[in-house]
């Protein structure tokens, strides 16, 4: 089940579980011991698959427009069986739905070609953050329509 949580609650700090075991460990850094202030405005996005919490993200607001997907974390029980690219899709439409039209977010190496099929374009150049290489990708979520115009064979 797909569902938005609050900051602080039972769910959330399931997540949290999560992120300590797949992000911050394998970053080299601190476990996360406190739910961080800077989350409290940001939109909690969990999947329980029976009653537990197997994937979990934050979709930060930036500004109006703008809105950035952090803490991605799945399950490794749950991993290449498509519940990542599902979750994405679910924070893609929540953003939609409050109004955003772009979304970013920073990946590591190996979730490079997952956010590329997922139609994320990179656009900076690649770094490292402790002992993880990274790199930044956006989605527009307002997708332009452009109308061909008839030319009966001219140009």
């Amino acid at each position: 089940m797909f569902t938005l949580t609050r900051w602080n609650s039972s769910d959330y700090w399931k997540g949290i579980k999560l992120r300590n075991n797949l992000l911050m460990e394998s970053a080299g850094k601190p476990p996360i011991t406190f739910a961080p202030t800077e989350e409290r405005n940001d939109w909690h996005l969990v999947v329980r698959v029976d009653h537990e919490v197997m994937a979990t993200l934050l979709l930060h607001p930036i500004n109006g427009q703008i809105a950035q997907i952090k803490q991605v974390a799945v399950s490794q029980y749950c991993q290449g069986m498509g519940l990542g690219k599902k979750l994405i899709a679910y924070a893609e439409n929540v953003a939609q739905n409050l109004g955003f039209e772009l979304v970013f977010l920073t990946g590591r190496k190996q979730a490079w070609y997952f956010y590329e099929k997922l139609a994320y374009e990179s656009f900076a150049e690649t770094y490292v953050d402790h002992e993880v290489e990274l790199k930044i990708f956006k989605k527009n979520l307002v997708v332009t329509q452009t109308k061909e115009m008839k030319t009966h064979g001219r140009q």
